[in-house]
């Protein structure tokens, strides 16, 4: 795999550690706003409900600049057109697959349950809960015009038995309608023997759109 292409799954990973239900917390930085922990928390909840949603996401690992776009129908199809390494990955009910250098390719590995569980699972969020310390409101930010307010909260877990980590600060913006516009890590993740320190932001908006992710294949 790839450099880019390491750096930019270890970014996913730091900010969706939720979906695993065997965190751990590997460091606690202090307490958490009571609050700003719940309005987190609800609005992760609300984002989990939706039926569809576009994402852009930018990430800068080591200098360098990756740049793809996501896409979300519930309840398990994902696409992401990872463009500056000229990649590819859909996720359909369980079967994953993966276009490089052109060509599509269906891969062995099963991704039904982590899509799953970052929507629904309520062990997800009470993982999520355990990685998350120092949660606080920032105060009212704007994300390109639309009002919302920000929290900044410090993540730091264990997952799979050590197999992935992942520490840093995250930001994360709620609109007025409580789901989240915008979200900011800066963050060091491991995955696998690979690792990683870089900052990735990603975009939301059409929640609710209608979207629509076939096989490729």
């Amino acid at each position: 795999m790839k450099t880019t292409s390491k750096s930019l799954f270890i970014a996913v990973l730091c900010l969706f550690v939720a979906a695993c239900g065997t965190v751990q917390q590997a460091e606690n930085i202090g307490p958490n706003d009571p609050s700003a922990l719940a309005a987190i928390r609800d609005a992760y909840m609300k984002a989990g409900q939706q039926r569809s949603f576009r994402g852009r996401m930018v990430t800068d690992s080591d200098g360098k600049l990756s740049e793809s776009t996501i896409e979300y129908a519930a309840p398990a199809r994902m696409h992401m057109n990872m463009k500056t390494q000229n990649m590819e990955h859909i996720l359909i009910d369980g079967t994953h697959y993966m276009k490089a250098d052109g060509k599509w390719t269906r891969l062995p590995i099963s991704s039904a349950s982590f899509l799953e569980q970052i929507r629904k699972d309520p062990e997800a969020l009470a993982a999520f809960e355990r990685s998350v310390s120092g949660a606080q409101r920032v105060g009212p930010e704007a994300v390109n015009g639309q009002p919302a307010t920000a929290y900044r909260y410090y993540q730091a877990a264990k997952m799979a038995g050590g197999l992935a980590s992942s520490a840093g600060w995250v930001k994360l913006w709620v609109g007025a309608n409580g789901l989240p516009l915008k979200v900011e890590s800066d963050a060091k993740g491991s995955m696998l023997g690979f690792s990683s320190r870089g900052k990735t932001t990603i975009f939301y908006q059409d929640y609710g759109a209608n979207i629509r992710i076939v096989a490729p294949m």
